[in-house]
């Protein structure tokens, strides 16, 4: 059965399945509401699915592929996720109020909580399977649909699903921007700077030693951390309208705050004050040498202000970049080629992204990874008023069409 690329996408939009952050761990919600609703879409367009359980259950995984898959060819997959971050309405769109989980189409654009990021995506990775199972052309590629969980809260998902032994030959982070090819990503690191200090009443400060003061020169100190960062260029071309033509470092100082445990008073000086930091890698960079480097400017710079402080860090994850220039060419070109067929001007670029993705993880276990998918720059991704361009769906329908295919 055909495929119909706006009633599809309007029933995963409706499902708010969010993931966030609780105070006792991840909140998943609606995970299997929304699994259980592309298995559906793929079945009744003729796929054939196989249904993981990961985690015990609490992220549904989907494995989807061709009704009669092409025997002795290299697998390719295509990942995408059904979680969404989480959204509160109504929003306001082209002047009208509109709840983030009742999809509304507009001049060519669908509106919603995930219409872009990545719910597109993975019903374009399904369009793409239908047409190829519906021309019936000689395959170079077995293309497989992997949709998964938890990409919003750390990866959890693909993460478990790797562990678990699943493997493929070469992989296509489908969660990524339709106007270059992305041939690599950054690394990340986040945490906490913490400052310890003595409370107390702000009338007598000599008898205080003040965590938010000594915050803010310790904050001050890593501007040079910073611009030592942003010295480190990677040989990677970044994405379009990038002030620096190539990916460099990063180091920013996100979040000032005072623990739960300090009282927000002007008469009061606090006794601990935190910094919340994000750290970029540029895709070649090793996540060990990153940490070094922060680590040992962490501690010089206590020692130099005779502060006392701690440094947590609460997430990392290494950068990537692709390896295999075959593939790189051919996705490229099937790129080019989807482009023409959708009646595109012009042609994807090809660069690094400055954010990171789960390419990392695929990475990490010797697979070919790049990432195309179907979110523009334009399109507030995790934000107010979220839409996809449905023109980049039919897009990315053609690109794995054209990648697939015997040349």
């Amino acid at each position: 059965m055909p495929l119909d690329i706006v009633e599809s996408l309007e029933k995963l939009v409706r499902i708010p399945s969010e993931s966030s952050y609780g105070k006792e761990g991840i909140v998943r919600k609606h995970y299997r509401e929304a699994a259980d609703a592309v298995a559906e879409i793929a079945e009744g367009s003729g796929l054939k699915v196989e249904k993981i359980d990961l985690l015990g259950g609490e992220i549904p995984t989907l494995i989807i592929t061709l009704p009669n898959p092409p025997e002795n060819k290299p697998t390719l997959a295509l990942v995408s996720h059904y979680d969404v971050v989480p959204a509160k309405g109504p929003w306001i769109v082209e002047g009208q109020e509109m709840d983030p989980y009742d999809p509304v189409v507009i001049d060519g654009k669908m509106y919603g909580r995930g219409a872009a990021d990545d719910k597109s995506g993975i019903v374009a990775s399904l369009a793409g399977l239908v047409d190829l199972a519906e021309k019936g052309a000689e395959l170079r590629y077995n293309p497989v649909v992997v949709v998964t969980g938890d990409e919003e809260v750390g990866g959890n998902g693909i993460k478990a699903l790797l562990e678990e032994g699943y493997r493929w030959d070469r992989v296509i982070i489908v969660d990524a921007g339709s106007e270059y090819v992305s041939i690599g990503a950054s690394g990340v690191v986040e945490g906490w700077i913490r400052v310890f200090g003595k409370a107390g009443h702000a009338g007598y400060p000599h008898a205080t030693r003040n965590a938010a003061e000594q915050l803010a020169r310790l904050v001050n100190e890593f501007f040079s951390f910073k611009a030592a960062r942003a010295a480190k260029l990677s040989s990677l071309p970044s994405p379009p309208g990038s002030p620096i033509p190539y990916v460099w470092g990063r180091f920013t100082v996100n979040i000032l705050k005072l623990p739960e445990t300090e009282a927000e008073k002007h008469n009061r000086v606090p006794g601990e004050a935190w910094a919340g930091f994000d750290m970029r890698l540029i895709p070649e960079e090793e996540l060990e040498d990153a940490l070094r480097e922060l680590y040992s400017f962490f501690s010089s710079a206590i020692a130099r202000l005779g502060v006392e402080a701690e440094l947590e860090i609460v997430a990392k994850q290494k950068g990537w970049y692709a390896k295999n220039k075959e593939f790189v060419s051919e996705a490229v070109a099937a790129a080019r080629e989807a482009y023409r067929k959708a009646g595109f001007a012009g042609e994807p670029g090809v660069a690094a992204e400055l954010g990171g993705n789960d390419g990392s993880h695929f990475d990490e276990y010797g697979m070919d990874v790049i990432a195309f998918g179907t979110i523009r720059a334009d399109t507030n991704i995790h934000a107010q008023g979220e839409f996809v361009y449905l023109e980049d769906i039919e897009m990315f329908r053609h690109f794995v069409y054209e990648l697939s295919v015997k040349r």
